[in-house]
Parts: structure tokens; sequence; C-alpha cells
């Protein structure tokens, strides 16, 4: 993807001319569309910032500082970070690396802290050109290396960082080349080093059940009741301080005469003048008032038009605010006053990290391909009718930023509708290009035309949420709304894994009216379903294995104890739980060993509302229904399609009682005189079908025992 710039590339052993000060140190790097090139660095420069040459607008990388160098060695290794930007890093010898691969941008940092320590360690020892250095040196710089009190991570760094800049040897100057043979050839850093890297399983803690389901519902309350009334008062706002508020129209001339209107005004409506709060009660907002008369930013209110406007008796409000409260929470208003323009930038934020969390959570995206999102990134898929968020992936070596000439195709992830309302939202909130810009006002750094907000910074956003709602709304008996989650601060990171916990645990579980998590759980799984990432799939992977271990344990336990079970399936329940209990176990060291442990240990025992599916694809009615309908053919059970006549089922203690329960309600039904006659002999049946299954589940258990 990145396109190599015209650049002289010398044959080996052939001389190299140093870089020129003003040679762009981005010449041969794409950078953002919007990037101000005029503001770019130049190899004299003592800092270089390098983010605008990185794909992903949400990501702050660090500047380059070249100060951490020593000042007789720096011109050398700003020139070896010159060639790490212009050229692809060659292959080790014996290396697997893919050919013509450059350096990420966000590894760039890494690097020059590995070779400030080799530079620093040189200019120790009296070594002016790195061509100076020896293969002895470089053994007696390995034992300082793990020597050095930094951890071993930064250590394997280190010796990673010396190997790069002995690749690069061909396009460097000559007292730039490490003249060595390849460092330490054989050896990988962390071996070398005596780190042992972590693997690669998903460490990251779920978020506690409650806590998600409670940010979740609150968020969703953001989408559909308390953010539009931010969004409007945001509005209103932003007009005011364009000038362009219809309110505005009747104000012209300078400061003087649109003051004097707008006190007649005022006092000719009753309107009190905007306020603000003061140690002695509230006082005169000038600045609002500068607002509300089209003079934002064209000018100050003399002393003197202070004085005045102090003296005309007019009353004062406690507040500045704008905009009108229109949604409701549980059938009242949400707020009883409107929102305050001192108020609006920390809701607008907070509405920003509850939207977040409505993309993030329910589509099953990482947090950077979600706040790298565009505007406009709405669809829907023109042959199935899915909806989708097009966006770009997350991952992926060969990733660089859009340029004129080629931009990276945007993929597809279906969602749900809520999402598609979260995203409209915020096309709404702004008109900056990137859904979570990196700044609420107009600014240099970081600007949001180039630039989303960080991962840092939507994780506060999430938390300020979770804390403004448990300190604007309390629980019936007095509780927090969101309580604290057990495992730490919320984190978007952990989206994923909870996500994944909540669709194999409880997929029938509502999220919102009509919303479950099996229907997610259709749209997040056909987004990673044969695609090359295959993370979400494993997440799914280890929370099906843990539910499953535990429910053999359970189900074996209660057989022990004399639990009973019913119905045509049930000799095949009890074979596969006392075969898979047997199970001696084996040490599961990542998410794919949890997927293949998993397809030899899984009993294909599913427990459902008031039944359990014993698994048989061959025999299974749901299957049948569905093949019969023309639909794909299922993985295992589909409860929306299960029959009463399946051979697969079985009734267990726990699903009898499960169906008495419902049978109390039958009956209820059946025998109220205002409901319909057809619905009281629907439920009649009903529960006349229910007291026949529990009849003959009572009675198999008395005939076993006879037995």
């Amino acid at each position: 993807m990145t396109q190599p710039a015209h650049l002289y590339v010398p044959v080996k052993d052939a001389p190299v001319p140093w870089p020129d000060d003003d040679v762009p140190v981005l010449r041969n790097r794409p950078v953002r569309l919007g990037t101000d090139t005029s503001l770019l660095s130049h190899f004299g420069d003592d800092v270089w910032n390098v983010r605008p040459a990185h794909r992903d607008a949400h990501t702050d990388v660090g500047h380059l500082n070249l100060l951490v160098f020593p000042g007789a060695l720096r011109r050398q290794f700003r020139t070896v970070l010159l060639a790490a930007l212009d050229h692809p890093q060659p292959v080790e010898p014996g290396g697997r690396q893919r050919p013509a691969e450059y350096i990420g941008i966000g590894s760039l940092p890494m690097l020059v802290r590995g070779l400030r320590l080799f530079a620093h360690w040189m200019h120790a020892q009296d070594r002016g050109q790195i061509t100076d250095v020896t293969g002895h040196d470089l053994d007696t710089y390995l034992r300082h290396v793990i020597g050095t009190s930094t951890p071993p991570r930064l250590k394997a760094n280190a010796v990673s960082a010396l190997r790069t800049l002995w690749l690069f040897r061909d396009v460097l100057p000559a007292p730039c080349r490490l003249a060595t043979g390849f460092p330490w050839a054989g050896k990988a850093a962390n071996e070398l080093v005596g780190h042992r890297a972590a693997g690669g399983e998903n460490k990251r803690p779920r978020i506690h059940e409650d806590t998600m389901e409670a940010l979740l519902a609150w968020s969703l309350h953001m989408v559909e009741q308390i953010g539009p009334d931010i969004r409007d008062a945001w509005q209103e706002y932003a007009a005011l301080c364009r000038g362009e508020h219809p309110s505005q129209a009747i104000y012209t001339g300078t400061t003087g005469p649109r003051l004097q209107k707008y006190a007649d005004f005022c006092r000719r409506t009753g309107t009190p003048l905007p306020g603000t709060s003061g140690p002695d009660g509230p006082g005169i907002n000038y600045g609002h008032v500068l607002r509300l008369i089209g003079m934002d930013d064209k000018g100050q209110f003399s002393p003197a038009q202070k004085r005045w406007l102090a003296g005309q008796g007019l009353p004062v409000a406690t507040h500045s605010t704008v905009g009108v409260i229109t949604g409701r929470i549980q059938g009242s208003p949400w707020r009883d006053s409107p929102l305050t323009v001192a108020e609006l930038p920390g809701l607008w934020r907070r509405l920003i990290g509850a939207l977040f969390t409505v993309v993030c959570y329910l589509s099953g995206m990482r947090p950077g391909e979600v706040l790298s999102l565009r505007r406009d990134c709405r669809g829907a898929d023109e042959t199935t009718g899915q909806l989708v968020i097009h966006g770009h992936r997350g991952k992926g070596y060969d990733r660089a930023p859009d340029t004129p000439e080629f931009a990276e195709p945007t993929r597809p992830w279906v969602v749900v509708e809520v999402v598609h309302q979260a995203t409209a939202l915020l096309e709404s909130l702004h008109a900056q290009p990137y859904l979570f810009p990196a700044q609420l006002r107009t600014g240099v750094f970081r600007p949001s035309t180039t630039h989303a907000r960080t991962c840092h910074s939507i994780n506060r956003d999430i938390a300020d949420f979770a804390a403004w709602v448990n300190q604007t709304f309390r629980r019936a008996d007095g509780s927090a709304p969101i309580p604290d989650d057990p495992s730490g601060n919320l984190n978007s990171s952990r989206f994923r894994r909870t996500l994944a916990h909540f669709i194999v645990r409880r997929p029938r579980g509502l999220i919102a009216a009509a919303l479950q998590y099996g229907h997610v759980d259709t749209k997040v799984t056909l987004n990673y379903a044969g695609a090359p990432d295959t993370e979400w799939l494993q997440d799914v992977a280890v929370e099906k294995l843990e539910l499953v271990l535990e429910q053999i344990s359970d189900d074996a336990q209660r057989l022990a104890a004399g639990e009973h079970v019913s119905g045509p399936s049930a000799d095949e329940y009890r074979r596969r739980i006392t075969e898979v209990v047997d199970f001696p176990g084996r040490t599961v060291i990542s998410p794919r060993s949890a997927a293949r442990l998993l397809a030899g240990t899984d009993p294909q025992v599913h427990h459902g509302e008031g039944m359990t599916c014993v698994w048989r694809s061959e025999t299974a009615a749901c299957r049948t229904a569905r093949l019969t309908q023309g639909l794909p053919e299922p993985a295992g059970p589909d409860e929306s399609e299960c029959r009463s006549t399946c051979t697969n089922l079985a009734f267990t203690d726990r699903d009898i009682a499960h169906r008495k329960q419902d049978l109390r309600g039958w009956e209820a039904a059946a025998s109220d005189p205002l409901a319909p006659q057809p619905l009281r002999d629907r439920a009649s049946a009903q529960a006349e079908r229910i007291t026949s299954l529990v009849h003959r589940h009572e009675q198999n258990r008395t005939e076993g025992a006879s037995k």
C-alpha cells in the first residue's frame, strides 16, 4: 500500500551521501488526507512529527525526539532513522519476514528508545562512529543490556533495534554502517536477554454482568432520550457562537446599540439576564450576553457598558441555559431544567462515551476500528438488506494512510438498528470527518480534521459518563444505577470479550425492547466467520468452553444426587453426561486450543427454557423445519423452531419446575373472564399440554423407582 518515492538506492558497499537538512522526513510515506504539509518535519529538525503517516486517526503517536542522542552521534542516528522511514526493512538472514515491508510508524518510538541505549553506550565507550563497533563490542554491549535494570521486554527491544540498524547498512553513509556480521545470528532477541513473551491469550477481564447491563442500558437511554436534548442544546449554542441563530437577527450595528436592544427585549418579555454562579449569588454572564447579541469573539463589553447593564434593574438567572428538555426516563422528564452553557462540553463528551459504547459493544468491532469510523459510514447490504457499518480493519502490516491516488477499501460490519441510530446521532453532533473527533473545538494539537479521539480519551469519556449517571440518577432503592466493576476501571478493550460472555451465557437476555443477545450474536459472528481475523470467534470459544465445563459439572452432580430425567432422549442425556464428566482435563494455553478442546469435550447438551436438547442433527425437528423453509442448516439447536415432538428432547427436574411456573400462568389466563374466548381456549390447551408433560415426568420417576 505504501508507494515508494523515487529514491536513490545504492548497491551494496557503494557510497551513500548524507541527507540535506531540508529533506522532508516523511518524503516516502503517505500522510493523511488534509495534513498541512507545510508543518511536516525535516531532517535537520531536532523533533520529528511522524504522526501524519500513521494509518489510524485515533492513535496518538509520539514525536521522535532526536535530542536524546549524544550530540557527537546525533547526525548518524538521525540518518539511520531517516533510512528506516525511507526504505522497506530488509529481511534478516534466514528470516521469514515479508519482503518490502516498512517499519510501522507506531513502532518508531520504540526503535528510537532501543537505538538511544546503544548510542549512549557507544559514547561511553568512546566510539565516534557506528562503523567503529566490532563484533567483540557487540558482545560487550549485550552483557551491558542484560545487566541494566530495564524490564526484559525493553532489553529485547534494544537487541532488536541494533539488528534493525545492521539491516539498513546498505542504504546508510559509511560511518553509519555496522560493519560486523548479523548480531547474534541464530538466536531470538527474547532468548538472548532471557525474556519469556506473554502468550496470545486474551487476559483482559470481562466487565461484570451487572455493570455491563447497566452501562449499556443507560447508553441506550442516551441514544433514544437524553442524547437528542444534548445535541439540540449544543447545536443552539454553536449557532449562537457563529451568530447564525434566528434570535440574533434583530441585532445590528456595534456592541452598544445591540446591548441596548437586548436590554429592552429582556424588560419587555420578562426574560432574565443570563447568569453565572458566584460566591455572593448569581452574577451577569457578560460572555453569554455577547453571544446572544451576535458579538461572540467580535468584541468585549467596556467597564461602562457592564455597569450600565447591571444598573438596569433586570433580574439575573441562576445559570445561562440553552435548549429544552424533551427526553423522558420512566415516563418523567430526565431533567427539570434546561442545560447550562457551562455543562455542555462535559455532557458532549459523556454523550460521545455512551454512543461509543453502543457502537463498539454491539458491533464486536475493535475500539480503534470504531474510533476511525467516518461520516456516512451507515449502509445496507444490497442483497440481504442487512444493516452495515463501513470502516477499516484495525490490524494488518500493510495498512497506510489513504492518499489521492489510493484509498484502502472499506469493509462492512453487519449491525443491529440501534447502532445505526447511534451513528446518526453522532453525525448530527458535529461536522468533522470522523464520528469521534479528537477535539470538541478547533485546535492545532491533533486537529479533528485529521485525527480521531484516542483510546485513552474514549475510556475516560466512558468512565465520566458512568460517573455522571450515578451522580444524576438513582435507583428506587437509592443505589447507583451503574455499579462499579469489581475488576477495575471500565475499558473499551474489554467490550468484545464481555459481549462474547453474554452471547454464550444469555443468548435470550434482553438488551432492549425486541433486541436479544442471540440476535447480536448472529450479526457479529457473520462479520468474522471465514475471515482471517479470528479473535472474536476465539473469544466465543473460550466462553463456550467455560460454560460447557461448568454445565457438565453441575449436571453430573445433580444426576448423582438423584435428579430425575424424562423424555425421549433421557437415556442419551445420562450417557453423555456420565462419559464426559470422567474426562481428566487438559491445560488450555490459548484461545485456539480452547476451540479444539471444546470440539472434543462438548456433550452437545443444551439447557433451554423448560426443556433440554440432547442435540443430534439427524433427528432434530428444528433442523428439519429450517431446511423446509429454505434456511441454512443450523450448527446447533434453534429454540425458536423447537417442536414438542422432537426426539432430541429431555426434561430434568429443573425443566419441570420451570414448566410448573408456566402452568400457573396459563391456568390463570384460561380462567380470565375478561379475555376473548380464542385466547382462553389457547391458554387452556397450553395448560393441558404442560399438565400432561408433568404427569409423564412424575409417572416415569415412579416407574423407574419400582424397577
